[in-house]
């Protein structure tokens, strides 16, 4: 057994009948070497069943403690392949945005705790013969590059599956009993007080810069004063987000945009304007995001913010779970030029970073920390609603996420993967999500959208690439300077 992490719990308690904290990975496949050409449901059961040993993310599932007393634990158990493994087919033509449709609908379904937290759909019918595979997963399990670890262990770097045999293992220890789980939580009231004691000098200290609570009076002061005796250096904190028709309450639905963008131009901006390729998708984010305020006379005066992950998962770590914090960005959507918009970017980005090591980059998990377990899931839900109060200013308007990718062609059960987009979730007050995957010589957006705020959420994804080609306009040899 091993407990829930604070991150995790908070994943958890984040969801309501509305709100789905998984991701995703939707893969498009091209069986063409497959006997047949088609890549059936059989054939990718197989490849979980050998290959499931390297991913004990799909053995673990939540075990409570009565009257929620302490975080939940992860217990082992045996999947059952043929529940988590599903088959659907598109209708004729089965283009891309039937694609998009359907991948909505099961993206807005949540996963069911009785069960380990993921799924697995084939999706036939696409045209030209391709199929696509989406891959459901918890954030309580696995953050974004611990979801790239998942894929590399279920595909293979060449077109011939490496077919190995499931390791020998002992059938799973049958699920803790109600007493012993009783006095394991029990035992979590007992170092509480511990527990909440250790996360207040860090929640004190970044209470500037909560969702809702850095708008309060004196939590400026308080937070300055805290750093000052822990010896830390001042934070001036953001200025507070504009509102938007997107940092409303959110449905039970979905719509999602998809797009790809070359990496080589990726590259040759981020060569010439000496910036980073997070650099380069935070100013096309905050170009595509401009245009869509301007079409809905929405453009406000001052910046969006966003919420940018910031992965602290060693390169060759192989553990799951969640290893990230997160800084909050102004992002320059008040800006025309194309050029000026990648400049700001680049400097907030370097400051927010440079921030990350002299604030609690993770003020929100230590101020539920504090929180006793009983009470984490409402205390959760008052946090993320507070960001949709009306009275109140939001201190984030979206999620921005970039995540390193395979740089070589990847095979699943034999079929080429011709591409890898990501998707992740949103929450009440936070209706937009744009998520960016590298894979081979191409960038994936997935762009996540609450269906009724942002009904035109392919629009976004579509000028994404519009504002990489503004970009690239400088970047080539006869472009303007």
């Amino acid at each position: 057994m091993q407990q829930v992490d604070d991150l995790g719990a908070m994943y958890l308690a984040a969801e309501n009948d509305r709100v789905r904290t998984h991701t995703a990975i939707l893969m498009i496949v091209d069986p063409a070497r497959l006997p047949g050409r088609v890549l059936t449901l059989g054939r990718l059961r197989e490849l979980v069943r050998e290959r499931i040993d390297l991913v004990p993310a799909f053995r673990r599932r939540l075990t409570g403690v009565p009257l929620g007393l302490d975080r939940p634990y992860w217990t082992e158990t045996e999947p059952d392949l043929d529940y988590h493994l599903r088959e659907i087919a598109l209708p004729p033509p089965g283009d891309d945005e039937q694609l998009r449709e359907q991948v909505a609908r099961i993206f807005a379904r949540p996963l069911d705790r009785a069960w380990p937290l993921w799924e697995m759909y084939l999706i036939q019918g696409l045209g030209g013969g391709r199929a696509a595979v989406l891959t459901k997963v918890h954030h309580a399990i696995a953050d974004g590059r611990a979801g790239i670890q998942i894929l590399s262990a279920l595909t293979d770097t060449g077109p011939r599956s490496a077919r190995r045999a499931p390791e020998p293992s002992e059938p799973p220890e049958p699920p803790p009993a109600a007493l012993p789980m009783l006095l394991r939580g029990l035992a979590g009231v007992v170092r509480q007080p511990l527990r909440a004691l250790s996360g207040v000098p860090a929640a004190l200290s970044g209470v500037d810069e909560l969702p809702v609570f850095g708008t309060m009076p004196g939590a400026r002061l308080l937070g300055a004063t805290t750093s000052l005796i822990r010896g830390q250096r001042l934070h001036t904190g953001l200025a507070r987000a504009p509102r938007t028709s997107f940092n409303r309450q959110i449905s039970r639905h979905r719509r999602i945009g998809i797009a790809t963008l070359a990496l080589t131009d990726v590259k040759a901006v981020k060569n010439h304007f000496a910036v980073s390729v997070n650099d380069v998708v935070m100013a096309i984010s905050a170009g595509a995001l401009r245009r869509w305020l301007i079409e809905h006379s929405e453009l406000p005066e001052r910046p969006l913010t966003a919420v940018v992950p910031v992965a602290l998962r060693d390169p060759g770590a192989t553990s799951f779970g969640n290893q990230l914090s997160a800084v909050v960005v102004p992002i320059p959507t008040d800006v025309d030029d194309a050029a000026a918009r990648l400049a700001v970017a680049h400097r907030a980005m370097l400051t927010a970073l440079h921030d990350l090591g002299t604030t609690a980059p993770d003020a929100l998990v230590d101020t539920i920390r504090m929180v006793p377990p009983a009470f984490t899931v409402r205390a959760v839900q008052l946090l993320t609603n507070l960001n949709t109060w009306a009275p109140l200013t939001p201190a984030m308007n979206v999620n921005i996420s970039n995540i390193r990718g395979p740089g070589r062609p990847l095979y699943l059960a034999g079929a080429v993967v011709e591409s890898m987009v990501p998707l992740a979730g949103i929450t009440d007050g936070l209706g937009l999500n744009v998520t960016v995957l590298s894979y081979r010589d191409r960038l994936s957006v997935g762009v996540v959208a609450d269906r009724d705020q942002v009904a035109d959420v392919q629009r976004i994804a579509d000028w994404m690439g519009a504002e990489l080609e503004l970009l690239v306009g400088f970047a080539r040899p006869s472009g303007r300077r």
